[in-house]
Formats: C-alpha cells, structure tokens, sequence
C-alpha cells in the first residue's frame, strides 16, 4: 500500500471506529431504530431490506466475485481474474472473522425489542447476532478489494455497501452501530488484502 493511498484509509478506519463508539455510547441505536420505524413499511424501505437481505449474502457475493474471475479467466485478463479472486478471498476472511465476533458478543436483534445496549455473551442463538453485521462486512471488505483494482469505479462499489448496509437497518435486522463496526471490519479486512494481491501481481495499489 502507497503511503498515498494508507493514510486516507487509516483516517476513514478512524472515523468509523469513533462513530461506533459515540453511537453505542449516546444511545444513538435506540433513536435510530425509533426513527426508522416509520419507514419501515413504506416499499422502498420493504424493497431496499429484500435487496440488501440477498445482495450482501457472502455466498451471493462469492457467486458474483467468481464469475468476474471466470469471465477473466476466458478472456485472458489476469487483472480481472485476481480480482475477482482477491474479491473471494475477501468475502471469505471478513466473513470468518465477523461470525467469531457475532458468536462473542452475543447482541440481541432490534426486531427483538430488548434493549439496544444488551449483550448476552458467546452464543449460537441467530437472533442474538446482531453485532457486527456480517452483510456489512462481507459488502465493505468486497468494496475495499474491489476498489484497488478499479478505483475508477470505487464510488459505485462503496456505495452499493452503503445501500446494503441501510437495508439491513431499515429492515430491522441491524442497529446503526452494526453496520458501522461491520464497515470498519470489513474495510480493515478488504484493503490490506486487495493491496497484498496487486503488489505480488506487480501492480501499486
């Protein structure tokens, strides 16, 4: 990784760690949830939930990721094979890594109704695995590797992540601060990869 392109990314990790924590020390899930309430039975909120529910699965997005290599590989574009594989190799590390700390952490679903700062422990229970969100992470860390291959098309990328990630706490099945410190394992997660695999493909990321 350049020192260009580190410190922008080391600032981004910072501020989504420091809105995670302001967001579970204000209180600030609880007044989020109560506002999306209304919402949530509007279409575009049903619609917006189904979609990110499907489009942040990691098997979806690992389907996705090795079609990109597949069709790289036909084409003969080694570029788009690793990306696709870097892409996989994302969804794969954050996807372990967010399921060990939803095990650990133990956090009760908003559509639970319990409140929103309990945390029971290890557990194997879905309904308490709320924190992080794992279709956070898997979609952010997919965004960071995919965005050092075409960062032309970073914004796109980033942006589908944050429409899931807004599905998933308009759908009820995330507070604010779930899909932040899923954005944050994800990123931390996507980027040092994606970088590792394009310096060892010859290309400065």
């Amino acid at each position: 990784m350049s020192p260009r392109s580190r410190w922008p990314r080391l600032g981004a990790l910072l501020l989504l760690l420091a809105a995670v924590v302001l967001a579970l020390a204000a209180g600030w899930d609880q007044t989020a949830q109560q506002w999306c309430q209304a919402w949530r039975q509007s279409p575009f909120s049903r619609g917006l939930a189904w979609a990110a529910y499907w489009a942040g699965l990691g098997g979806t997005q690992a389907a996705l990721l090795a079609g990109l290599a597949l069709w790289g590989w036909r084409r003969r574009d080694a570029g788009q094979v690793r990306a696709g594989l870097a892409g996989i190799g994302a969804v794969i590390a954050s996807g372990l890594m967010v399921q060990v700390c939803k095990h650990l952490a133990g956090r009760p679903r908003p559509s639970l109704a319990l409140p929103a700062n309990e945390y029971f422990g290890p557990t194997f229970k879905s309904d308490l695995l709320s924190f992080p969100s794992g279709h956070a992470t898997t979609s952010f860390a997919v965004a960071a590797a995919l965005s050092v291959w075409y960062p032309r098309a970073a914004w796109l990328f980033y942006a589908l992540a944050a429409l899931i990630c807004l599905g998933r706490v308009l759908g009820n099945a995330h507070y604010p601060s779930d899909v932040l410190a899923g954005a944050f394992l994800g990123l931390a997660v996507g980027w040092p990869l994606a970088s590792l695999v394009a310096r060892r493909a010859g290309r400065q990321p």
